[in-house]
């Protein structure tokens, strides 16, 4: 076991010093420190870059505050820097027209959301007149077909609306019956 053991140091020793004959040991170890140097310097400009994000950041609040500040001054009235006077006068100009945009939005909001619960209570059965949920295919109190199905040109494949009688994309008239009475009228 012994002469095992002593064969294996004997090969880890040759091995060690060819290594370090060829330089290689020594390649290793400055190749070693090269790339923790790298890394090191990586780690570096990454810090600094966190650094100055942060101070802008500081910045750019501090510039805010002294804005807001400025602003309120003038708007009070005791704001003695005849320079930032137009400065302020049209920042209190975007701000009310900001609010009447903000009052707008919230006009035509509440507006969509009327006409919506009204088309929701609005629909009907067209059979048994009985009011439905809106998006419903089939009446659930007597099988009506509330909606067509979903049609598509039997030349392009374009999807198609509902009463469409020709197709948007390639013009062709499509095979849907045409209301009573409009058949044909007018050409000769």
């Amino acid at each position: 076991m012994s002469d095992i053991i002593d064969l294996l140091r004997t090969k880890a020793e040759d091995l060690i010093a060819s290594i370090n004959r060829a330089g290689g040991l020594r390649a290793t170890v400055d190749a070693l420190r090269r790339q923790m140097a790298i890394s090191d310097r990586r780690r570096a400009v990454a810090r600094a870059k966190a650094d100055i994000k942060r101070l802008d950041e500081q910045i750019t609040d501090l510039v805010t505050a002294v804005g807001l500040q400025t602003v309120a001054l003038h708007e009070a009235g005791r704001l003695g820097i005849p320079e930032l006077d137009p400065l302020c006068a049209q920042i209190v100009e975007l701000r009310a027209t900001h609010h009447d945009l903000e009052q707008e939005l919230a006009r035509l909001e509440a507006e969509a959301e009327a006409a919506a619960r009204a088309q929701q209570a609005e629909s009907r059965c067209p059979a048994c007149g009985r009011s439905v949920e809106a998006g419903l295919r089939f009446c659930p109190y007597c099988g009506a077909t509330l909606q067509p199905a979903n049609r598509s040109c039997p030349y392009c494949h374009s999807p198609l609306r509902p009463q469409a009688r020709f197709c948007s994309r390639c013009g062709r008239p499509v095979d849907k019956p045409s209301p009573a009475g409009a058949s044909g009228s007018g050409e000769g």
